[in-house]
């Protein structure tokens, strides 16, 4: 009976066996508990020899100890030609073995008080069964759903600690404005008392000339008089010299102060409450992160749990190639996770096959070129910063590079002079062509011309990228790179076309502020920069992205000083390396990744998107069709996007941009609330130049009223500079302000002015001046 039979082997092999308490079986305890200990159990010729006599009965299983009797026995020279049914037979025990020693393993870990426990045998009477519980580690089962549902609350969770921590930056922000506007009041105040007390010190000074009525030219700095003497609350009479007199501007002075002081305390209780804050947060992100780290290493699984099956298919493949090969697994340990690894199986094993099929050559083959008839395939498996990478080399003949553009140029993937200007990449890359193969016939293992593109999109949809490399007469080594995780990951954000995008830092390898005359342009080429010695292809990402984003007016600052700049960022795929010119580099972010779900087939250079702190969703770059399309060797072949690149782009923003430019807080608020309610956008601006770095940076604004006179830019210098960009030139401006005369008037019209006004204004001539003006009307001549 199975069951039996399962708990003999077990024992045999010196294991805990738990046996249902049926009475047959209680029966045959005493036989088992004569079992031999472990020592002897381990000898597997003595094993298969005590075994020998209660299965000889069975044909099938008496040749299987006799072979593995032999190969115990006796060292093997020579490689020993293993008979089907014998292959077949140990098959199955192997697979036997181990459902056996995951069910004692599962057995063990869940600590089962049922059934009838029996030792291997008596060589440790007191390893008693408690002992092995109370060293094992306590274990249980999960399911993975469970472990996947866990894994989207702590995506949730790092999305609302983003937020926490925008909410905490801006914060931050605010308070520190607050502090230097509260410094700036507080230096404010202090020159009213200083030129208070310095009016005092005059009016004495003057309270000794003539006594005669105070000339215009003797008052002080506040036009009154000095007062010769006061009269006191105690009826004596005191010189100004003798007793301060003080005003009712003085007590609004000290009032001022003391206010002044008052808020600067609620100002340090603030700061001690936001840094407690900043503490918190950053504890939490702690917690997040263990808590992520921990959900991360509960899903990951060692290589070796799927690696155990790779050597039995290596030996089949060889079998029917008629080849021998010895399959090496270096990191066997290394943790991956359990959604990845199950997928990468796949792929993996057909590499190994390709191995020994394609690259891997005859016995004779090789003792005639004097390498070991015995062919070798080694897998690594390693971490590399944040990602694990794959290593599946052999020693077999290598790639063909003339075979394999031979095989192109009959498909007629390229041409016989395009052929002859093919990188060893790029020749490397008709590998994973669909329907390309190398071999002539066509069987169960190859030549049909299906797999490679199979691995390489696998791949693809777990956010990895697969290298080839290879030595003619030497070997081929593919080489896979995978992130750790498919969750979170770390993503370098940047704008793009006055919008945010994600890049995945694994393939981010550096940042560049470069000055414009650095971007290269020759005739009849694309621009490109000098990187470490090397010249990179630079193009704009709108390029590669375009999506119907229209860029803004001032789109090409990206700060105040971003004419002088310009944002690059070097990605990387594999060997290759391309420049992408963005708007702006925000910084390193911590990000939960969102696949793309639905009938609507994938943007092209997008993997996914993620929701920001403020709720908004970005874009992930797909760093390998980036780097492919770049480079022209991606053909964008989904006709849903082309046929929405042909709509004409328009703006996403339907309400009309206003900007308000008046040194006069309360003129600003009054124009904002008029614009506000008749469906504008308005942004202000104190200052000619504040109003001037703004449009800069950015500002998609559509119409501007600005005054004249304001502190450190007026109205007319803001404007002579809006018509000398070339960018700003069309943006509608128009006057206003309290300067009525004609000159003033004549001087906005000669700078390009399209509108004057002047104060005070009505709130129905300016909303119906806004909108002639945005609609491109001129009301000046």
């Amino acid at each position: 009976m199975p069951e039996l039979k399962a708990a003999r082997d077990k024992i045999l092999g010196g294991q805990l066996a738990i046996i249902s308490p049926s009475p047959e079986l209680l029966n045959l305890i005493p036989t088992v508990q004569t079992a031999q200990p472990v020592e002897e159990a381990m000898d597997w010729s003595s094993l298969f020899a005590t075994e020998a006599q209660p299965v000889s009965s069975a044909q099938s299983a008496s040749e299987v100890e006799s072979f593995l009797d032999e190969l115990l026995q006796e060292p093997v020279q020579e490689p020993v030609k293993v008979p089907t049914e014998i292959s077949k037979a140990v098959d199955a025990t192997v697979q036997e073995f181990s459902d056996l020693e995951q069910l004692l393993g599962d057995s063990q870990r869940s600590g089962v008080n049922q059934g009838v426990s029996v030792g291997a045998g008596r060589a440790n009477p007191s390893m008693t069964r408690a002992n092995r519980r109370a060293g094992a580690t306590q274990t249980m089962k999960v399911a993975v759903k469970q472990l996947d549902n866990l894994s989207n609350l702590i995506g949730e969770l790092v999305i609302n600690r983003n937020t926490l921590e925008d909410n905490q930056e801006r914060l931050r922000q605010f308070l520190d404005n607050l502090l230097f506007q509260v410094q700036q009041l507080g230096d404010l105040g202090q020159q009213m008392e200083e030129l208070y007390e310095r009016s005092l010190l005059e009016s004495s000074l003057l309270s000794k000339a003539a006594r005669s009525p105070v000339p215009a030219m003797s008052r002080n700095s506040f036009g009154t008089e000095p007062a010769e003497s006061a009269a006191h609350a105690s009826g004596f009479s005191f010189d100004a010299l003798e007793m301060d007199s003080f005003t009712d501007f003085h007590s609004l002075t000290q009032e001022m102060i003391e206010r002044i002081v008052r808020v600067r305390e609620a100002t340090s209780d603030i700061e001690f409450v936001v840094d407690s804050n900043e503490q918190v947060t950053r504890m939490f992100r702690q917690v997040t992160t263990q808590v992520q780290e921990g959900l991360t290493q509960s899903r990951m699984i060692p290589f070796s749990q799927t690696a155990e099956r790779l050597p039995r298919a290596v030996r089949d493949v060889s079998i029917k190639c008629g080849k021998k090969a010895r399959l090496e697994l270096e990191g066997r340990d290394t943790l991956i996770d359990k959604g990845i690894l199950e997928r990468i199986y796949d792929p993996l094993t057909h590499l190994v096959n390709n191995a020994i099929y394609h690259g891997l050559e005859t016995p004779e083959a090789r003792r005639a070129m004097g390498k070991n008839e015995e062919g070798l395939i080694k897998i690594r498996v390693f971490y590399q910063g944040n990602q694990t990478v794959l290593s599946i080399t052999d020693d077999g003949a290598g790639i063909d590079l003339e075979r394999v553009k031979a095989k192109a140029i009959a498909n007629g993937l390229v041409t016989l002079e395009e052929a002859s200007n093919l990188s060893k990449q790029e020749i490397y890359g008709f590998l994973f062509q669909s329907g390309f193969s190398t071999n002539e016939k066509t069987d169960q293992l190859a030549g049909r011309g299906v797999g490679m593109d199979v691995v390489r999109s696998s791949i693809t949809e777990l956010r990895g990228v697969i290298n080839t490399d290879s030595t003619p007469g030497k070997g081929t080594t593919f080489t896979i790179r995978l992130p750790l995780t498919l969750s979170i990951t770390k993503a370098l954000c940047c704008i793009h076309q006055n919008s945010n995008i994600a890049f995945p830092i694994d393939g981010v390898e550096d940042i560049l502020d470069l000055a414009p005359e650095q971007l290269i342009r020759l005739e009849g080429e694309s621009s490109f920069i000098t990187w470490r010695d090397n010249r990179l292809p630079c193009k704009p990402l709108v390029e590669l992205l375009p999506y119907n984003r229209t860029a803004k007016r001032g789109g090409r600052y990206h700060s105040p000083s971003g004419a002088d700049k310009v944002s690059v960022v070097i990605l990387r795929s594999g060997d290759d390396f391309i420049a992408l010119q963005v708007d702006e580099v925000l910084g390193e972010q911590e990000i939960v990744i969102k696949q793309l779900m639905g009938p609507v087939p994938k943007p092209v250079g997008i993997s996914g998107v993620t929701v920001q702190g403020d709720g908004r969703v970005m874009p992930i770059a797909d760093v390998l069709e980036l780097v492919e399309l770049s480079l022209d060797r991606l053909e964008v072949n989904h006709q849903f996007w082309q046929s929405m690149s042909e709509v004409p782009a328009t703006d996403t923003h339907t309400e009309p941009m206003v900007l308000i430019v008046d040194d006069s807080i309360t003129v600003r608020e009054l124009l904002s609330m008029t614009f506000n309610k008749a469906g504008y956008r308005v942004e202000q601006a104190r200052d000619g130049q504040e109003a001037w770095e703004k449009l800069r940076s950015g500002l998609p604004c559509d119409v501007v009223f600005c005054d004249v006179e304001m502190p450190r830019m007026d109205g007319l210098e803001l404007l002579s500079r809006i018509q000398q960009d070339p960018d700003l030139q069309d943006l509608p401006v128009a006057m206003l302000t309290s300067r009525g005369a004609s000159k003033h008037k004549k001087m906005a019209v000669d700078l390009g002015a399209k509108g004057y006004f002047t104060k005070p204004y009505l709130e129905e001539a300016l909303l119906d001046a806004a909108q002639r003006m945005i609609a491109g009307e001129v009301l000046l001549k």
